[in-house]
């Protein structure tokens, strides 16, 4: 079989080369034009545009504002390691901080006491935070740990600031984590937390972190959004 080494461009993807070339000179913030004037300027159906327009939100290169839609900044790189991504936001240049979804104490059902090495019914402390750069919300995360590790964690924890800080503080060392990362779409709840389109792509990561004894800290859930975020992963052989 010959495959053409060339491919035949869709419509929308003569559009999409055209509006890349056209952002390649516009700078963040910048207003983005109206969909009714590119698709005349393209001579192109709505619809075909539409097309193109999606696959810039998704790759990031434009966000909407409310009714608006402007140039979007570059997205956010952060390495995939131990640690928090506050500091690593912070430690790149960005402004960092957390808003406060809420805590609670529940009992770990039979997953999450696996997981975190304790018995079902066991006091679980859990906090969600909407993680966001530069005044942007790119994360949601959601983090459990066990009770008796963190007493009076809710009480004094300041949630606007690193909680791995927080940890190592209180004498508890990080070892190893075990991530798994899926790519998803956020539900009405999560969409609304973040100020996003339901249909906005997102990075799903699952993590269990251990101390370097082998005992589970955490189980964090994070929610972040693929047209903001970027992460990087780096390997010995």
């Amino acid at each position: 079989m010959v495959v053409d080494s060339e491919p035949r461009m869709l419509k929308h993807q003569v559009v999409r080369k055209n509006l890349d070339a056209l952002l390649d000179g516009l700078a963040p913030g910048d207003p983005f034009p109206s969909e009714r004037d590119l698709a005349e300027e393209h001579d192109v159906s709505r619809e075909t545009l539409r097309q193109a327009i999606r696959e810039l939100l998704v790759a990031g290169r434009i966000e909407r504002r409310g009714r608006a839609t402007v140039v979007a900044a570059p997205k956010v790189v952060l390495p995939l390691a131990i640690g928090s991504y506050t500091e690593a936001a912070r430690d790149k240049g960005l402004s960092a901080s957390r808003i406060l979804v809420g805590w609670s104490v529940d009992e770990a059902n039979e997953t999450l006491a696996e997981l975190l090495h304790i018995d079902a019914g066991d006091a679980v402390v859990q906090l969600e935070r909407v993680f966001t750069t530069d005044d942007t919300r790119v994360g949601l995360e959601t983090t459990r740990i066990p009770a008796y590790r963190i007493p009076g964690l809710v009480e004094t924890f300041d949630y606007r600031v690193s909680l791995y800080a927080e940890l190592r503080s209180r004498g508890i060392i990080f070892g190893r984590v075990v991530d798994s990362i899926e790519t998803v779409l956020p539900d009405a709840r999560e969409a609304a937390l973040l100020s996003v389109d339901s249909r906005t792509p997102m990075f799903l990561l699952n993590r269990v972190s251990y101390d370097r004894t082998g005992v589970p800290i955490e189980h964090r859930r994070s929610l972040y959004r693929g047209d903001r975020m970027t992460f990087t992963a780096e390997m010995d052989a």
